[in-house]
């Protein structure tokens, strides 16, 4: 829309208001020479009957009648009436007929005036007498043409008059319908400017934005997510958001998350080619419109910006392997000095092995039950239960992958709580385990299995000491299965997550401690290994109450067929 287009509009809305105006004068000409010309000379010929009528009033007297010289005076009042202004006398001629019954003398009519007037018109009064009602006689009126046609004149100029009035009130109202259509041309022209602008910014964007009711169907959408998608804007507003997009956690659903989304953001997956999918940011904000729908007020819309990050997946993905290889290289230099150390002490502690099993069998053989034989059976213990433990340190340490293995799920646990047991002990943390040793055999490697557990369970423990509060200190490990999956949760009372918080959790270098204190890669290395098993992981958190991880396991019983 231009302003050519513009003044186009305005001259054929010119064009129709004059065209309309003179088809509405043309129909009131017409309605005046056919329907209303006709009803103006019934009013004439009424008016002319009441002023007769008017001037017969002194004649409704029998006496008046009867009286020549008081007929002849009445007679003269009526032939002398006349316009005021012109001079001219209303009734030209007068012709009297009377009732026989009453007046026998009179057996013949009375002429006054004009009374063989040709162009007069007649007008016909009966005379009844005013106390007994009866018929004296009947009048006829020759009418001078000239008052006849003054009165339909008088009423004409009337109509003409309110016609002018009304022609006049057409123009004032073309002018004014003229200016506001002029003033509505150019808001609309204004407002199509400025959709046009900000509609070729929201094109020049590279995200896809998404204008989407409560349901998620997509009402809108720019060029952005258009040419991303490959689709058109006909087909998508034919199409739900959910169609397109889902969240990259598989339990959630992306509607219901929106609908919850605050101010942060939300990773969602979606394909642009039928060989990979992609991942994408999204942002949302709500905002209300006055919509009846089968007269219920749905108001919720939603503007969705989602910005294409597998680029940046992928480079999170580089320094996440980059940290496991550094982590890796911990873990080798720790295996390397696990090494050195379990040479160096295995050594003493064979020597102390040996020493006290020589004092126990020499004192079983001098006194079976003497105290001292208790002594050396504990010494013997703790430097096996000491072997153990350096023992676990070097396979939990060593760089080498194990190969994937059925083992039973409660030997990997058990090896990785050892570590723990002791310092949980001097933290005065309670350490609840529910093992159920009867559980089938899971397919893992042992190793990263075992460290999966040990960042779950360094996770609770820090979380229990960020505790203020003199509650007593949990981590609850328990382990069950059923038909399909072992079941293994590990669980703590500490401060919790809020939801922001639980929903990145999982996220490469994203952490809630301090500078220096972590690096955010614990929670993000147990998801990469835990997607690398196939283990389903639900992590439940609430801000003061604890935080709960819930791993199911496929087991071997579940391949075989029910």
């Amino acid at each position: 829309m231009n302003n050519q287009n513009t003044h186009r509009l305005t001259g054929n809305l010119g064009l129709i208001f004059i065209a309309l105006s003179i088809g509405i004068i043309l129909l009131v000409f017409v309605y005046f020479y056919y329907v209303l010309q006709p009803r103006l000379h019934e009013e004439a010929h009424s008016q002319a009957n009441l002023l007769t009528q008017s001037l017969s009033r002194e004649l409704m007297h029998k006496t008046v009648l009867d009286d020549a010289f008081l007929l002849q005076r009445e007679i003269g009042k009526i032939l002398l009436y006349n316009d005021e202004n012109r001079q001219r006398p209303f009734v030209k001629g007068i012709t009297i007929e009377f009732n026989p019954e009453f007046f026998p003398n009179h057996n013949r009519s009375l002429q006054r005036g004009e009374s063989n007037c040709q162009d007069c018109f007649k007008i016909v009064t009966p005379l009844y007498d005013q106390q007994s009602l009866d018929l004296l006689a009947s009048v006829t009126y020759y009418v001078n043409p000239e008052n006849y046609d003054i009165l339909l004149d008088e009423i004409s100029r009337k109509f003409f008059f309110i016609l002018s009035i009304l022609a006049m009130l057409l123009f004032v109202i073309w002018s004014a319908t003229q200016k506001l259509w002029k003033a509505m041309l150019e808001s609309q022209q204004k407002l199509f400017d400025s959709n046009r602008y900000n509609q070729q910014i929201l094109n020049t964007m590279q995200d896809m934005l998404f204008l989407i009711d409560h349901q998620g169907r997509i009402l809108d959408a720019n060029l952005s997510a258009q040419n991303q998608l490959k689709v058109s804007l006909e087909t998508l507003q034919s199409h739900f958001i959910q169609e397109y997009f889902q969240t990259s956690q598989k339990n959630q659903r992306l509607l219901s998350q929106l609908k919850i989304l605050a101010q942060e953001s939300l990773e969602v997956i979606f394909q642009l080619n039928p060989n990979g999918k992609h991942f994408g940011l999204l942002s949302a904000s709500k905002f209300d419109t006055q919509v009846e729908n089968d007269g219920l007020k749905d108001t919720a819309r939603y503007l969705l910006v989602i910005k294409d990050i597998d680029a940046l997946k992928t480079a999170e993905a580089k320094l996440a392997y980059q940290a496991q290889m550094a982590h890796a290289s911990r873990l080798k230099s720790l295996g390397e000095m696990a090494t050195g150390i379990a040479h160096e002490i295995n050594q003493p502690l064979a020597v102390i092995r040996l020493g006290a099993e020589g004092i126990k069998h020499s004192l079983q053989a001098q006194t079976p039950q003497a105290f001292e034989v208790e002594i050396a059976q504990d010494v013997i213990d703790q430097v096996d239960r000491a072997t153990q433990i350096i023992n676990n340190m070097r396979s939990f340490a060593r760089l080498q992958p194990s190969p994937k293995c059925w083992v039973e799920p409660q030997h990997p646990l058990n090896s990785a709580l050892s570590f723990f047991k002791e310092q949980l002990r001097i933290n005065s943390i309670e350490l609840v385990e529910q093992i159920d040793t009867s559980c089938p055999q899971i397919l893992i490697e042992t190793q990263k299995f075992e460290q999966v557990i040990v960042n779950l369970i360094t996770n609770a423990r820090h979380a229990l000491s960020a505790l203020k509060d003199n509650r007593t200190k949990k981590i609850g490990v328990k382990l069950s299965c059923d038909h399909q999956f072992v079941t293994i949760v590990i669980e703590d009372n500490g401060i919790g997550m809020d939801e922001m918080t639980r929903q990145h959790c999982l996220d490469p270098f994203f952490t809630t401690k301090e500078a220096g204190e972590g690096t955010g890669l614990g929670l993000s290395i147990v998801h990469n290994i835990l997607q690398e098993f196939n283990i389903n992981l639900v992590i439940q958190s609430e801000i003061g109450k604890g935080t709960r991880f819930i791993m199911q396991i496929p087991h071997k019983l579940s391949e075989i067929p029910s």
